[in-house]
């Protein structure tokens, strides 16, 4: 199981998660009075951006719960990194993923020389960049118009 955004979860739903994660690795839901007890083979996995900044609504988990799970960072990707995953899962050319980089190189640069917007990335992220890609722009002209309207 993958459980998204896990700090965003409700404090009542960490609760019973607590129970699942834990040694006894059983589950209750008090609506239906039953016990759930899952395969032995059994893998809970959850993701989480950081509490605060520019991630609104998330919050701190306890280091109780956390050390449940084996917690891996994952730091900003290389730009070459970058332009090979937009190439391949968007299917644009070299001079195209080139041009977006630069655009969100370029707002990156602007978020930090302005307090306007405090998240590390607020003005696009790599979400931004792969729905750009997404919409298959056939020349420069094209590219430069679906990056404004995103």
């Amino acid at each position: 199981v993958v459980l998204d955004e896990l700090n965003l979860a409700p404090s009542e739903v960490l609760e019973a998660l607590n129970r699942l994660l834990d040694d006894n690795r059983e589950l209750y839901i008090p609506d239906t009075g039953v016990t759930v007890r899952p395969h032995e083979e059994f893998m809970v996995f959850a993701t989480q951006n950081p509490a605060g900044g520019p991630y609104g609504g998330r919050k701190m988990l306890s280091r109780a719960f956390r050390n449940r799970f084996t917690e891996i960072f994952v730091s900003e990707l290389p730009r070459d990194e970058l332009a090979v995953i937009i190439e391949s899962r968007c299917e644009l050319p070299p001079s195209f993923v080139r041009a977006m980089l630069a655009v969100y190189e370029d707002l990156q640069s602007h978020r930090c020389q302005s307090a306007v917007f405090l998240g590390k990335q607020s003005f696009m992220t790599v979400r931004d960049l792969l729905r750009w890609g997404h919409r298959k722009p056939s020349s420069h002209q094209e590219l430069a118009m679906e990056g404004y309207t995103l």
